[in-house]
C-alpha cells in the first residue's frame, strides 16, 4: 500500500514540551510553533551537533519536512553509532538578528531565533532515502543547486554516512524587541536602539581553470543572491496592481525582453548585467492578483544625499492607469529615502509625466557623462 503524501494545507502540530525542552529561564520567549523551528532552520548554513562526550561540530544539514538529516565520512566517530540507533545528540542552531544597544552595559543583549533539538540519531540505509537526503544537504546550502550538478556515485553512496534527526523533541526561543533600560537610566543621554544585521552574498568567483569560466552563474547563484538582495517595503497601493520591493519576485526573462526589445535605453542589455543592476540597486515591481509581473523600476542610491532612477517600465497594455505614477512614488518618496538632496532620471519621451512629479531640468551645463561601453 502506497503511503499517503503529507497535506501541505494541514495546520503543523505545535512543538510539545519536554523536560528537556521547557525553558526555564527567559520563558516568555519560549515559542510553540513549529513553523517558526522549520524557518529558523531553513534560515541557517549549519547546526551544533553534541554528543555525550565533550565535544561540538558544526556540520552542514539539510530538512525534509520533520527530519533533519547529517552526513559525514563513514568513520566519523559521532555518526557511527547510529547504525545501532545509540547515539543521542542535542543539536543546536542560532540565528542573530541584531545588536540591541542599552542606555547601560548590563541590558545589552541581541535579537536572535535559536532553536535546541534532542533525539537519536538513525542511519539511513537505503539509497533512495540517502540521495534525497544528500541533495536535500546541497539544496539547503543553496537552493535548486542539486539539479545543477553531478549526482553522487555509488562508490561515493558507500563512503557516506548519512543520519536522520527527528524534530519531534525540540524548542525554539527568540528575542525580536528593543532595548529594555532600567527606568532610572531613561533620563540618561546615551543612544539606544537597534542594529540590525543581515547576511548578503558577494558576486560569484568563477573558477578560473573551468572552460565556462566566463559564463554567466546558474540560477541557483542568481536566486540566492537576489534572496539576499536590499528590498523597500511599498507603501503606496494600487487598486489593479500588488506592488513588492522583492527581488526574488521579478521575472527576470520578461525583464529582459521588456528593457533589451522595448526600451530605447538598455539594446545592449544581457541577462548577467541585468542581475547585477537589480542586485545594486532597490527595485520595486507591479503584479496582478495571479501573479503577472506587469511594471518595474529601480534606484541606485547613496542612502543619504543622492538617488538615480533608472529603468522605469509598464508594460503596454497597463500604461495609462496611474501604475507608472504608484511604481515612482514608491520608489522616489519612500520614507527610507526621505532627506535625499537630489534624485535624478534620464528620459527622452516622459518629460511631462515626471514634471508632474516635481522632477525639472538640471540647469545648463551642471550635468555631465563618461558613456563606457563594455569591451
Amino acid at each position: 500500500m502506497e503511503d499517503t503524501p503529507p497535506d501541505a494545507t494541514a495546520p503543523l502540530a505545535p512543538l510539545s514540551p519536554t523536560p528537556r525542552t521547557t525553558l526555564h529561564r527567559r520563558a516568555m520567549r519560549a515559542v510553540s510553533d513549529r513553523q517558526a523551528l522549520y524557518d529558523l532552520l531553513d534560515d541557517c548554513v549549519i547546526v551544533q551537533v553534541a554528543s555525550p562526550a565533550p565535544v561540538v561540530l558544526p556540520m552542514a544539514f539539510g530538512r525534509i519536512d520533520d527530519t533533519l538529516y547529517l552526513h559525514g565520512a563513514i568513520g566519523n566517530a559521532l555518526l557511527r553509532g547510529a547504525r545501532a540507533e545509540d547515539v543521542e545528540v542535542c543539536v543546536s542552531a542560532t540565528r542573530v538578528d541584531g545588536i540591541v544597544l542599552a542606555r547601560s552595559a548590563f541590558h545589552h543583549s541581541m535579537n536572535y531565533r535559536s532553536a535546541v533539538v534532542f533525539g537519536r540519531l538513525r542511519e539511513v540505509d537505503t539509497e533512495d532515502e540517502k540521495r534525497a537526503a544528500l541533495d536535500a544537504v546541497v539544496n539547503h546550502a543553496l537552493p535548486g543547486r542539486s539539479a545543477e550538478c553531478r549526482p553522487a556515485t555509488p562508490e561515493e553512496l558507500r563512503v557516506t554516512r548519512v543520519v536522520a534527526l527527528s524534530l519531534a523533541e525540540a524548542s525554539v526561543k527568540l528575542r525580536a524587541t528593543g532595548p529594555v533600560d532600567d527606568d532610572s537610566d531613561l533620563p540618561l543621554p546615551h543612544w539606544a536602539g537597534v542594529l540590525p544585521l543581515v547576511e548578503r552574498s558577494l558576486r560569484a568567483e568563477p573558477d578560473a581553470t573551468h572552460p565556462l569560466a566566463d559564463a554567466a552563474p546558474p540560477p541557483s547563484v542568481v536566486a540566492a543572491r537576489l534572496a539576499r538582495a536590499p528590498r523597500l517595503t511599498p507603501f503606496v497601493g494600487h487598486e489593479q496592481v500588488r506592488f513588492s520591493g522583492d527581488a526574488r519576485e521579478l521575472d527576470l526573462p520578461r525583464l529582459l525582453g521588456w528593457l533589451r526589445d522595448e526600451s530605447y535605453w538598455a539594446k545592449d542589455l544581457t541577462p548577467d548585467l541585468l542581475v547585477r543592476a537589480v542586485l545594486g540597486s532597490l527595485t520595486v515591481a507591479a503584479y496582478t492578483p495571479e501573479g503577472a509581473m506587469v511594471a518595474f523600476g529601480r534606484v541606485v542610491t547613496d542612502g543619504a544625499t543622492f538617488a538615480w532612477l533608472a529603468d522605469v517600465f509598464v508594460a503596454q497594455p497597463f500604461r495609462g492607469r496611474g501604475i507608472g505614477r504608484a511604481l515612482v512614488r514608491n520608489l522616489v518618496d519612500h520614507p527610507e529615502l526621505a532627506g535625499l538632496r537630489r534624485v535624478m532620471l534620464g528620459t527622452r519621451d516622459a518629460h511631462a509625466l515626471y514634471a508632474s512629479m516635481g522632477f525639472e531640468p538640471p540647469p545648463d551645463g551642471i550635468l555631465m557623462q563618461r558613456v563606457q561601453r563594455a569591451r
